[in-house]
C-alpha cells in the first residue's frame, strides 16, 4: 500500500481562544482528489494553511511524505501551492500576474508560452486577455486568472479553498474542468473546499467532513443547530426552523448540534415505526465523481440537505420529496 502523502498527528491551531483545529489527526493520499467539507467555522481553512505549510500548528506533527515540515522548508518549497479563497491579484496586466511565480524563481523559460498555455488550461485566450488589468475581469475570470498563476508553477500539491465562491456558471464550469485535467497528470494532488456538496462531490474522488475543528468519520446530509423544544403531548423533541419541525431525540445539552449521516438518510417513502420524516424540495442534481449514484440537494425546513441515490432514480428539481431518517441514526456532536 502506498504512503499517504500528508499525515497530520493531533494537529492543533488556536487564534487566541479560539481553537480552529482540535486534536486533528489524518491522512491525505497522493494522486487523487480529496474535499473538504464542513460549516463555517469547522476549520478548513485553517486546515487548508497547515498542509500548504503557511502555518504551523500549535500542537502535532505535520507530515510530508513521511518528514515533518513546517513553513519555508527547502521540501516542500515550489511543491506545494494554495490558492486562497480570496487571491490577490496585482495591479499590473494578467500576463504578469499569471507569470509573476516564474519571476520570484527567476524561471525565465519560454515564459510567454507557458503563459499561454497557463491560461489555456483555464479557458482563457491569451492574446484577449494577457494585456488586461484586474479592473477588467470579472470576478469568474480574476479567479482563474488566479487559478492559472497556480498551475505554471506546476506544483506536485494543488491546494484551493473555494475555488468557485461567488463565481458564474461557466467560470465555474471551466474551473471544475481545469481541477480534473491537472489531477490526470502523473504525481499531482489537489486538496480543495467548497460549500457545494454538489460540486465538491463532482470533483472529488473523498470528500472529509469537519465540524468545530475535528473530523466527522462520517459525511453528514443534515445538521440542526437547534434550538430544540420538547412537545408536552407527544413528549418529542424537535427544533423549529420557521418552515416546519424536524424531530429527534433529547438533546444532551442546550448547545448540542443534531447530525443525520448522510448514509441513513431516505428520499421518496414514508416513515415507519421509529423514524422521523420531512417534506424537502430537490433544488438541484448532480453525478458524483468516479460512483455509480448521484447526488440530490434539497431544501427541506429552511436548511440545505445532501443525499445520494442511484443515478437512474434521479427526482426532478422542484419536485417534493419526503425525507426519512431512524431516530437512533441522529448523532449530537
Amino acid at each position: 500500500m502506498q504512503a499517504p502523502l500528508y499525515q497530520l498527528e493531533g494537529v492543533s491551531r488556536c487564534y487566541g481562544a479560539t481553537r480552529a483545529l482540535d486534536r486533528c489527526s489524518l491522512s491525505v493520499p497522493s494522486g487523487r482528489v480529496t474535499g473538504i467539507a464542513g460549516p463555517n467555522g469547522s476549520g478548513k481553512s485553517t486546515l487548508l494553511s497547515l498542509l500548504a505549510f503557511v502555518e504551523r500548528p500549535d500542537e502535532g506533527r505535520v507530515l510530508f511524505q513521511g518528514q515533518e515540515e513546517h513553513p519555508f522548508s527547502p521540501a516542500v518549497r515550489h511543491r506545494v501551492t494554495l490558492m486562497p479563497q480570496t487571491p490577490f491579484l496585482l495591479d499590473r496586466s494578467v500576463f504578469d500576474n499569471v507569470s509573476y511565480g516564474l519571476a520570484v524563481k527567476k524561471d525565465r523559460t519560454d515564459v510567454a508560452g507557458r503563459v499561454r498555455r497557463a491560461l489555456t488550461r483555464v479557458g482563457l485566450d491569451f492574446d484577449a486577455f494577457s494585456g488586461r488589468r484586474r479592473n477588467e475581469l470579472s470576478g469568474g475570470e480574476a479567479q482563474r486568472v488566479a487559478l492559472a498563476a497556480r498551475l505554471i508553477l506546476d506544483p506536485e500539491v494543488l491546494i484551493l479553498d473555494e475555488p468557485t465562491a461567488s463565481v458564474d456558471a461557466a467560470s465555474s464550469f471551466l474551473i471544475h474542468q481545469a481541477i480534473l485535467a491537472f489531477a490526470a497528470l502523473p504525481g499531482k494532488t489537489v486538496i480543495l473546499t467548497s460549500h457545494d456538496a454538489a460540486w465538491l462531490d463532482s470533483v472529488s474522488d473523498e470528500v472529509l467532513f469537519f465540524f468545530r475543528g475535528r473530523r466527522v468519520t462520517e459525511k453528514m446530509g443534515l445538521m440542526l443547530f437547534g434550538p430544540f423544544a420538547k412537545d408536552p403531548a407527544s413528549g418529542m423533541w424537535a427544533a423549529g426552523t420557521g418552515q416546519g419541525t424536524i424531530v429527534v431525540p433529547e438533546p444532551p445539552s442546550a448547545d448540542a448540534v443534531a447530525a443525520v449521516p448522510e448514509r441513513c438518510l431516505r428520499m421518496g417513502r414514508e416513515e415507519g415505526a421509529h423514524e422521523a420524516g420531512f417534506d424537502a424540495e430537490v433544488r438541484e442534481t448532480a453525478l458524483q465523481k468516479g460512483r455509480t449514484g448521484a447526488r440530490v440537494i434539497l431544501t427541506g425546513a429552511g436548511f440545505p440537505l445532501t443525499l445520494s441515490c442511484p443515478a437512474n432514480q434521479l427526482p426532478e428539481p422542484g419536485r417534493t420529496v419526503r425525507v426519512s431518517y431512524p431516530l437512533d441514526s441522529v448523532q449530537w456532536l
